[in-house]
């Protein structure tokens, strides 16, 4: 039974590595600018701007009532740092 017990817990490491490396494989890669991006695609925005001098995410939205679920979609999906070092600034223009 000893050869048993360590083929099978050589199998189950093997199935818990390659399912670790898959799922870290698939994840998606993050960055301030794919996040910033992915609002275009998500909500009606007419710009966006990432401060690089001064820690400004900047977002002009083309509805005032898009402000509060565009600031919510940001802090759900921008790293903790980012929201640490950024000041973020939504606002509309147009109504």
């Amino acid at each position: 039974m000893g050869v048993k017990r360590k083929l099978g817990a050589l199998i189950l490491t093997s199935v818990i590595v390659m399912s670790v490396v898959f799922w870290f494989v698939q994840k998606e890669p993050y960055s301030t600018e794919l996040v910033m991006d992915s609002l275009w695609d998500k909500y009606e925005v007419q710009s966006t701007q990432i401060g690089i001098t001064d820690p400004v995410i900047t977002i002009d939205v083309y509805d005032k009532n898009d402000i509060p679920e565009v600031e919510k979609y940001l802090k759900a999906k921008l790293y903790k740092d980012d929201l640490e070092h950024y000041e973020i600034e939504i606002f509309s223009r147009w109504s």
